[in-house]
């Protein structure tokens, strides 16, 4: 650029002072013809310095390593504790179950004391029975079915 940044603030201002006298202005442009045809120097031009090298510094390993070591100590404690939640609905699970199986067998057994054995459900389910360990099994499996049926 030819003219320097004072000759464009003096230029300036100098039009702002012929508005105030109330004279016309006169327009030149900040940019003359020959300023957009010559190349720019480098000392007019922004050149950012390259500060970061292009490998990682010992400091640089360091903090990647703990940042590294971090992350993955908190990463297994989740998964610590995703195992944990697990097996503790599993748990949960089993007891419902041990508890639904236990109030059944209780039903089972009040329904075999009070099942007639010469009825013709109690005949029934004397046959029904052969293929079990036990009565009460056989009744807890024909109680949940019934239960299961719509």
């Amino acid at each position: 650029m030819a003219e320097s940044l004072d000759d464009l603030l003096a230029q300036i201002q100098a039009e702002y002072q012929e508005k105030d006298k109330g004279k016309p202005l006169e327009k030149k442009p900040l940019l003359d013809e020959d300023d957009l045809k010559s190349p720019p120097t480098n000392s007019s031009m922004y050149q950012p310095i390259s500060s970061s090298p292009s490998s990682p510094t010992p400091v640089e390993d360091s903090m990647l390593s703990e940042l590294k070591a971090e992350f993955d100590h908190k990463e297994c404690e989740a998964q610590r504790k995703r195992q944990q939640q697990q097996q503790e609905e599993e748990l949960k699970a089993k007891q419902r179950e041990q508890r639904k199986r236990e109030a059944l067998k209780q039903q089972a057994q009040e329904w075999l004391n009070n099942l007639k054995p010469h009825s013709e459900e109690g005949l029934w389910f004397e046959e029904f029975s052969y293929s079990y360990p036990s009565k009460l099994e056989a009744a807890i499996d024909y109680l949940q079915a019934l239960r299961e049926t719509p």
